[in-house]
């Protein structure tokens, strides 16, 4: 979720709990056998799925609704996508976070968020990296890689009723999802130069610094930690645990 004031994340969370919880009604209300209940809710988690996808666009106008109004952070952020091949539109909005965020669940739908707290604390170079890093996730179908996992690990998960998979399915997108990071840096290392997404990361590592005991619990994480990310760049080696 891209950062945003803490009552519309609140009024999103509790919109997306209120929808899941009404599929989940209508699904159990259409299992009237308990034979075929298991497949019923498969299609409605789908059908959660996919919206919950193919609406972050929406979700993400509403929470960060008006673009910044700091001309200048404008036009240097112009300056910088200009200089990133065949970048999306990049959407600057005012928010004390460091962030940038890419939503949506297809290519010709997708677009960037940056932050002026991020944008304000980067370099040219630095914002550079992060730009063609999101722009990879866009050009290599990153989010619609784990819609359609997260699609099959539901319905398995339904079908099978099986703890134990549930489990090793989970871990496994955690390590897709660290993968796609990782294609993500090479492919900005490919748009922007090398020595330009070390640079973004090396800057990013000075303002998110963690602990080297990190790196071993990032097997249950989504990302991998900056300083494996830098160090993948460097050697062209991904360590997926």
């Amino acid at each position: 979720m891209i950062p945003s004031h803490w009552f519309r994340r609140i009024i999103l969370i509790v919109f997306i709990m209120e929808v899941a919880g009404g599929i989940l009604w209508v699904t159990g209300r259409l299992s009237t056998n308990p034979a075929a209940k298991p497949m019923t809710q498969a299609l409605g988690s789908l059908l959660f799925l996919f919206g919950f996808y193919a609406s972050a666009p929406l979700s993400a106008r509403f929470l960060a609704p008006r673009p910044s109004r700091d001309a200048a952070l404008q036009e240097r952020l112009a300056r910088i996508v200009a200089t990133v091949p065949d970048s999306r539109p990049v959407f600057l909005y005012d928010h004390a976070d460091k962030e940038a965020n890419t939503v949506g669940l297809l290519p010709s739908h997708s677009r960037i968020y940056v932050t002026t707290g991020l944008l304000a604390s980067m370099s040219d170079a630095g914002m550079r990296g992060v730009i063609a890093h999101e722009n990879a996730h866009v050009h290599e179908r990153h989010i619609f890689a784990t819609f359609t996992y997260a699609c099959c690990f539901a319905v398995s998960s339904h079908l099978l009723d099986n703890t134990t998979f549930f489990f090793a399915a989970f871990l496994m997108f955690l390590g897709i999802r660290r993968y796609c990071e990782y294609r993500a840096d090479a492919g900005g290392a490919r748009a922007v130069g090398r020595e330009v997404m070390l640079t973004a990361l090396r800057e990013l590592a000075a303002l998110y610094p963690s602990k080297s005991w990190v790196r071993w619990f990032s097997f249950a994480n989504a990302y991998p930690t900056l300083a494996l990310r830098m160090r993948a760049v460097e050697t062209g080696r991904k360590a997926l645990l």
